[in-house]
């Protein structure tokens, strides 16, 4: 694809259908989220955790069910079959990993588009999730690792489809 045509493909995905995506595809968006730039290049602190397994899946959902406007139940990872969590360890006080995970996820995302995949970056769930140790645990994350962020990645119930370009964020040019 194009990247203006990833670019405008790009959307969240909030419905997916059950099947696993490809060991090919998952290494395309992990090759993409390595490609991200880290400050410093130091990728010691980053670590990225890919979930396949349906069971655990259903845990983390069920520990992180979060409501909806109308107060039912959500699904906080849309059904998607794949999870990719992105932690990192020694948070400095500039909170400079939450910027190089957002590198990597945005490369993943778009990563994704251009496989014909749908893909949410995944945020608000996730502070319910750090308070399972189990679950944390079942993650088998290197020790010392705080999650911060997650993509959730499948094949989209809808096709993805171009949209018209925005102009959402406020420019001024000098």
């Amino acid at each position: 694809m194009d990247f203006t045509d990833v670019i405008l493909m790009r959307r969240t995905t909030r419905s997916y259908d059950s099947r696993q995506i490809n060991e090919a595809d998952l290494n395309s968006m992990l090759m993409a989220a390595h490609m991200a730039p880290i400050a410093g290049a130091d990728y010691s602190k980053t670590h990225m955790t890919v979930v396949q397994d349906s069971r655990l899946l259903d845990e983390i959902r069920q520990a992180c069910t979060m409501k909806s406007k109308d107060a039912k139940p959500r699904d906080p990872l849309y059904g998607a079959p794949t999870v990719i969590f992105f932690s990192a360890h020694g948070v400095s006080k500039d909170y400079i990993e939450y910027s190089n995970i957002g590198c990597a996820i945005e490369n993943v995302l778009l990563a994704a588009t251009n496989l014909d995949l749908g893909s949410t970056y995944i945020w608000g769930c996730l502070r319910r999730l750090r308070q399972h140790t189990g679950l944390i645990e079942k993650l088998g994350m290197p020790n010392g690792y705080v999650i911060l962020s997650a993509v959730a990645v499948g094949y989209p119930m809808e096709p993805l489809a171009q949209r018209s370009p925005a102009k959402n964020l406020s420019v001024d040019i000098i």
